[in-house]
């Protein structure tokens, strides 16, 4: 009796080994990983072409440094906000430079590593030209672009934004529009904040 018993035993241990997941099998815990998630946060960075829309010939094109901050609620939404600095020449060759910082939201879908975020921001500039300076001036922007992710942390595209910058007097017949166009080229670096603080806790 003792030896059939010992014979079925080993037969079912035989049994669970020969039907066991085999080695390259991987736990499905039933959670979708996603590129972006709640909580995740990114800085960017971006070097620009800068391109007067409505000074006629008075402006020339200049150049623009742009550097933001944006953190998700949910996979595709990120609040956040960024300062620009503009520089140009009007053709008396005085400096023009604008600062606006803007803060807003960002909508970006995703296809696989391409991310295609849409911002729309409302902030104040300052205004500094011919040695006068204005503040605060109202700014509005309107950005797009395109990214890869490249890696975890890095995401790189062009981009391009629009904003205006606009200027109120008690005397309303010096009230002022300036329209900038930019192209950008981009980097963003992704990070989540919790798990580093969680590293540097450890």
């Amino acid at each position: 009796m003792k030896r059939i018993f010992s014979i079925i035993l080993t037969f079912a241990l035989c049994s669970a080994f020969i039907f066991a997941d085999e080695p390259g099998d991987e736990y499905d815990d039933g959670y979708v990983y996603t590129q972006n998630g709640e909580g995740d946060q990114f800085l960017k960075i971006e070097l620009a072409g800068l391109f007067p829309l409505n000074f006629g010939s008075q402006i020339y094109p200049g150049a623009a440094l742009s550097i933001g901050y944006y953190r998700f609620l949910t996979e595709n939404l990120a609040v956040g906000g960024d300062a620009i600095v503009t520089y140009s020449l009007t053709i008396g060759e005085k400096s023009l430079v604008n600062v606006p910082v803007s803060f807003g939201v960002m909508f970006q879908p995703t296809i696989n590593k391409f991310e295609f975020p849409l911002f729309a921001s409302i902030g104040f500039a300052t205004v500094s030209c011919q040695g006068m300076n204005y503040f605060p001036a109202l700014s509005l922007k309107a950005e797009v672009g395109a990214f890869y992710r490249a890696t975890e942390a890095w995401s790189f595209g062009l981009s391009s934004n629009v904003f205006m910058i606009s200027q109120f007097f008690a005397d309303t017949s010096k009230n002022d529009l300036g329209v900038f166009c930019t192209a950008n080229l981009s980097a963003r670096y992704h990070f989540w904040l919790y798990k580093y603080l969680i590293i540097l806790i450890l």
